[in-house]
């Protein structure tokens, strides 16, 4: 099968430093890719250089191609044509990434409004069913509400249904779970992995949460300081992993069950 996503010596430099060095990885439809590492390996810039979405300054270099479109070279309005209808993106903090003045019925129908040349009556009923499958309605949350109105958790479920809207070919989740109790996460994940299974989307899945990651990832890309130090199937990476700060991040993982002294992370580099 030939790649949805494939990345080549991506690297992305901030006004003040480099942030990701030569990051390659391919993702295949159907696939679950996990991005995992410490706070600030890099992560959360990978995401939203796969979005087109860095901040005013930064640069990328490498290339980004999304089966044959090239998205490295994309023009501002072909970004818009890809955006919430090709991907989807759960962004880690829901409560700026929702407009605060608008019902969020109203931000889940625009991805139909878009994108789509459904009707106001099946868009209002898309978004009604979307909030079904990502558990608002059974949380008693109304299409009505605004953003202020939900806990975080709740707010990146209307994240999730506004990403998965116009089932995307690829959809990237910044630690999506992380504002979710186990049971509702458990339903989130269910939710995604159906959605990879019957449609073929593909998932890059940003998370700290390692047993999270070994549960659904298929393949796991472990990050330091910007470089990609591991990457492979989630059983190799966990059984047999080969660089010593993925040995320590396991190793962290499992301290309560282990008992053994922790070396701390700061001692492990990234290869220059």
């Amino acid at each position: 099968m030939s790649p949805l996503l494939h990345v080549r010596n991506l690297s992305v430099q901030s006004p003040e430093r480099p942030i990701l060095h030569e990051v390659s990885f391919t993702l295949e439809p159907g696939q679950i890719l996990a991005v995992t590492g410490e706070s600030g390996s890099g992560k959360s810039t990978l995401a939203l250089s796969l979005m087109g979405l860095l901040p005013p300054g930064f640069q990328a270099h490498g290339s980004i191609r999304l089966e044959e479109t090239e998205l490295s070279t994309l023009s501002q309005q072909d970004w818009c044509r890809l955006r919430g209808k090709r991907l989807g993106m759960v962004f880690q903090e829901p409560m700026t990434a929702l407009n605060p003045t608008r019902r969020i019925g109203t931000q889940i129908g625009d991805t139909f409004r878009l994108h789509t040349t459904l009707s106001p009556r099946e868009i209002d009923t898309e978004t009604r069913t979307l909030m079904e499958q990502v558990g608002l309605s059974e949380a008693g949350v109304n299409e009505r509400a605004y953003p202020h109105q939900l806990s975080g958790g709740q707010r990146q479920r209307v994240l999730l249904a506004m990403a998965l809207a116009c089932q995307p070919e690829l959809l990237i989740a910044d630690e999506f779970t992380t504002a979710l109790d186990a049971r509702t996460q458990a339903v989130m994940m269910a939710l995604v992995t159906r959605r990879c299974e019957t449609q073929g989307m593909a998932v890059l899945m940003i998370s700290h949460d390692l047993g999270l990651v070994r549960h659904y990832a298929d393949h796991v890309l472990v990050m330091k300081d910007g470089t990609c130090v591991e990457q492979g199937p989630t059983p190799s990476v966990f059984d047999a992993p080969h660089h010593p700060y993925t040995q320590a991040l396991l190793a962290m993982s499992l301290h309560g069950a282990a008992r053994t002294p922790l070396t701390p992370l700061s001692v492990f580099t990234a290869p220059s």
